[in-house]
């Protein structure tokens, strides 16, 4: 891949260790994407580094962070395989790079405010051993910033593509060499992960859910604004047609309503004190 005049890098490959895969220990790539992610970038690099999978390979591709992310990165940097600080086009132009650079059997993305469950990587060797797919994903935790951290299980199922609650691309895990072929579209500023998967399944890649939480979400963040709804109609449209891009999306309104009508009426009944109880759980962070 072209790197530019203005990259910085550092990482383990630059003192020629490698990781290898093995039949045993496949090779698992996890890019993480940054710019000035300096508040929750910790959490996300150590959820990797973390892993009770032991062969994960670690690319961080930044663009160019002028906050404190660099000295975040570079603290891990013994752990990092190989990391990259330069301009970008945006966030599919990083994960792009990301992919380019990937040399897993498979290949996930976590974003820089988003974290792994401790076992993600190591429910997928288990699950790739029992039945072949091209695409494993399974389920998120949305997160609420506060404190304590508020949580809501997201249920996904690539059956209800174009639809809400659809696959999350932060619990997802592809195939190296068939992700390669198909690259994020940088047309899409919030939504390619939807078309990477529209395409994949397009091009028959076998999908399989894996029943088991993989990663925490942090909800809030551009991708949960009306452009991110935008640009998936334009996709479904694309994909399924206009009647039935203009069906989904009178569906996820009014999937939205239901779901605020329900909170209100579960509000009533409890009250304000024993709502809050029962949807809040604490976690760890």
């Amino acid at each position: 891949m072209p790197f530019s005049f203005f990259m910085i890098s550092g990482g383990l490959w630059l003192q020629d260790s490698f990781k290898q895969s093995s039949k045993d220990l496949p090779l698992v790539s996890v890019v993480t994407v940054t710019f000035n992610a300096q508040e929750f970038l910790a959490q996300a690099l150590d959820s990797i580094i973390n892993q009770s999978y032991p062969n994960v390979e670690l690319l961080v591709v930044d663009g160019g962070s002028t906050d404190n992310t660099l000295s975040i990165i570079k603290a891990r940097e013994a752990k990092i395989d190989f990391w990259i600080s330069e301009p970008d086009k945006g966030i599919y132009d990083a994960m792009n790079k990301g992919l380019e650079l990937a040399r897993g059997e498979w290949i996930g993305f976590k974003n820089a405010d988003d974290w792994y469950l401790d076992d993600a990587i190591q429910n997928l060797i288990i699950k790739s051993k029992e039945v072949y797919a091209d695409v494993f994903y399974g389920n998120s935790y949305s997160v609420i910033q506060a404190s304590p951290l508020k949580l809501s299980p997201y249920f996904t199922n690539h059956l209800n593509l174009g639809q809400s609650p659809s696959i999350d691309h932060r619990s997802l895990f592809v195939r190296t060499e068939i992700h390669k072929k198909i690259k994020f579209d940088l047309q899409y500023k919030l939504a390619a992960d939807f078309d990477v998967f529209m395409r994949l399944k397009s091009a028959g890649a076998v999908f399989k859910h894996m029943n088991c939480f993989v990663s925490y979400k942090r909800y809030g963040g551009a991708s949960d604004g009306i452009q991110v709804l935008k640009e998936s109609f334009e996709i479904n449209r694309k994909y399924f047609g206009l009647a039935k891009a203009l069906y989904f999306r009178y569906n996820s309104i009014l999937k939205y309503w239901k779901w605020q009508t329900g909170n209100k009426i579960l509000k009533i009944f409890l009250g304000e004190r024993r709502y809050h109880e029962f949807k809040e759980r604490k976690l760890k962070s």
